[in-house]
């Protein structure tokens, strides 16, 4: 990937929705970046790999796509989700509504997990995990920390290693109306 290539990209007429993904390595061509950072594109849908956040924010990704309102992070097999590329990955979208975070991984501190979320997405109104490994305390953790989000209103964890023992927490939260917990149990440890 070039800051070539991701301009011609960007540049298409009425792109609304991108997705970059197995991106093999990222080439910084001097000369190119500057034009790519000016670029304004009316990308409101983004889903990049996890892993590729730094080097396509290098090349001026997050400014070209202001607009983003739902960000998706993919990432590789026993790969954590770390804080910190959540802080990067979000914190330029200012009208960020929906974050979705994907993969065969593992979340290995869902506090400051939880902190980067509250502080780079402050208008979050939706939260989905799906197949991160989180097991019930960790889910737990993230329910408890997430409800006081001023905006979430939704959070979706799908086949995240938890099972029934969740419930009776899923039921609280969702008695008390201000967001509603939805979340898939499963897989069994070795079915993955």
């Amino acid at each position: 990937m070039t800051p070539r290539r991701l301009h011609s990209i960007l540049s298409l007429p009425r792109l609304q929705s991108l997705t970059l993904g197995g991106i093999r390595r990222v080439d910084m061509d001097d000369g190119e970046i500057e034009t790519l950072t000016r670029q304004t594109s009316s990308v409101e849908e983004l889903s990049v790999d996890g892993k590729d956040v730094i080097s396509l924010w290098n090349l001026g990704l997050h400014t070209s796509c202001p607009r983003v309102k739902k960000l998706e992070l993919n990432y590789p097999q026993e790969e954590n989700v770390s804080s910190g590329i959540i802080s990067m990955a979000c914190s330029p979208f200012h009208h960020l509504t929906q974050l979705h975070i994907t993969g065969k991984t593992t979340l290995n501190d869902p506090v400051s997990f939880c902190d980067a979320v509250k502080t780079s997405c402050p208008l979050l109104t939706n939260l989905c995990l799906w197949l991160i490994a989180l097991n019930n305390d960790k889910a737990t953790e993230i329910i408890q920390l997430m409800k006081t989000h001023p905006h979430l209103t939704s959070i979706w964890l799908y086949q995240c290693f938890t099972n029934a023992d969740l419930d009776p927490l899923i039921s609280e939260v969702n008695s008390e109306g201000k967001v509603t917990v939805t979340v898939t149990h499963g897989p069994e440890i070795d079915e993955w």
